[in-house]
């Protein structure tokens, strides 16, 4: 990974970090086809949802077992190399409500904005299970983060993640379940952006992703059900597009960039 100039910050909590911030962890998640239309409702102004066909965008949703969050202690079970590190917080779980989208595009075509503007994706809804974790996200990135009654196991069939509660107020607010792959997962190397809102102005953070993370198409070995709240939010279809699954992944996320005007 590039080598950046850690820098250390305090959260409101007393807990310390520093930056780009250290992440391990296991993932399993899906995309959805969603209504392109709902979708711009939600996305602040300087972002456009990625088309995949006329009319539709998608949203990705994905399930999060942390195994070390900066240097902090790992979950029992991590692999030696994860060992207690400071400073740091401990690990969570979390679940990820993201809406692909481009900015700076200047098309509205499908694949055509690929070629057009920057790509990434804007954080709609992101329940964790700690307060520490929730005050993370939201002083450093402005991620939409709240507390909210959240299971991510990672086992020998797949990884399985709940949801109860949070800002739709459901019993069940998502239950995600994506299997384990057959063959060996592809190692991957990704960098990606990750939007938000802070003080009305976009705020785009770099984000390194790399491990062993398998993708599919279609609905073979998932299962979602989604809050209806939700699911009219985003006019969001039934039925996956693509998975991916990943047990020993890495990431480093910097600090965000504004973005004005």
């Amino acid at each position: 990974m590039t080598t950046v100039e850690p820098t250390r910050r305090r959260l409101s909590t007393g807990h310390e970090v520093e930056l780009p911030l250290e992440l391990a962890f296991a993932m399993g998640g899906v995309t959805v086809p969603a209504r392109r239309g709902r979708l711009e409702a939600i996305l602040p102004d300087g972002l456009s949802s990625l088309a995949i066909a006329p009319g539709v965008g998608c949203v990705a949703l994905v399930g999060i077992q942390y195994h070390r969050v900066g240097g902090g202690s790992t979950r029992a079970g991590a692999a030696d190399e994860e060992r207690e590190r400071e400073p740091g917080l401990e690990p969570y779980d979390e679940f990820a409500v993201i809406v692909p989208a481009v900015h700076g595009g200047r098309t509205d075509l499908p694949v055509a904005q690929l070629s057009d503007g920057d790509i990434g994706g804007y954080v709609h809804w992101l329940p964790v299970t700690t307060d520490p974790s929730v005050a993370l996200g939201r002083e450093l990135w402005g991620y939409p983060k709240e507390r909210a009654d959240i299971t991510v196991t990672d086992g020998p069939n797949g990884i399985r993640a709940v949801v109860v509660g949070g800002r739709y107020g459901e019993r069940e607010g998502a239950r995600l379940e994506v299997a384990r792959p057959r063959s060996d997962p592809r190692r991957r190397d990704w960098t990606m952006a990750s939007y938000t809102t802070v003080d009305g102005d976009l705020l785009r953070t770099p984000v390194r992703i790399e491990g062993e993370i398998a993708l599919g198409l279609g609905v073979a070995g998932t299962r979602l059900e989604i809050a209806p709240s939700l699911r009219r939010e985003l006019g969001l279809w039934q039925r996956p597009l693509t998975r991916l699954y990943g047990s020993r992944v890495r990431a480093r996320l910097f600090e965000g960039e504004q973005i004005r005007g």
